[in-house]
């Protein structure tokens, strides 16, 4: 069964908003190997965008570098912001978020992804609560944020392991 509010609403999420140290590794991470699609790339003069300094714990009275990122069914579904304090990911402690993002063809990600350098995890190979069969690997972008790619009606190869 899936819930939605007492008011019968469903939340949508309209976009995930991630800090990098470096934007081009970045956007270039994002379309060369995700699949997203560079809508807007440019820097936001000192105080454009007042709300980031206390959303980010930044300096918004400095310019941004910033860019917005789309899929083909989510406009703009991904703000990367360039801060040269952003925090590095430690692979000692739990990953506190992560990006989940369908893909056409999981093994063309992941393989594109090991190309840019980018770590990337085992596939695993499950069935959703409604019975659709899927793949999925975590990969690492640039900015140390874990994106879980995913391919419904996929099956991975041999070296994949069944979680049933």
């Amino acid at each position: 069964m899936l819930a939605s509010t007492a008011l019968g609403e469903t939340a949508r999420i309209k976009r995930i908003s991630l800090m990098t140290r470096d934007l081009d590794r970045s956007i270039a991470f994002f379309t060369e190997v995700v699949g997203f699609s560079l809508d807007f790339e440019g820097t936001l003069p000192a105080n454009g965008e007042p709300f980031l300094g206390p959303v980010f714990n930044i300096d918004a009275s400095q310019p941004i570098r910033r860019a917005l990122l789309s899929t083909s069914r989510e406009p703009r579904g991904l703000f990367l912001i360039e801060h040269p304090e952003a925090p590095l990911a430690n692979p000692g402690v739990p990953t506190a978020v992560v990006t989940v993002v369908e893909v056409a063809d999981i093994q063309a990600t992941l393989n594109r992804a090991a190309k840019f350098g980018a770590p990337v995890s085992e596939t695993v190979t499950d069935t959703t609560p409604e019975g659709m069969r899927f793949s999925e690997a975590m990969i690492t972008s640039p900015g140390g944020h874990a994106i879980l790619v995913y391919e419904i009606g996929a099956l991975a190869g041999t070296e994949a392991h069944q979680t049933e």
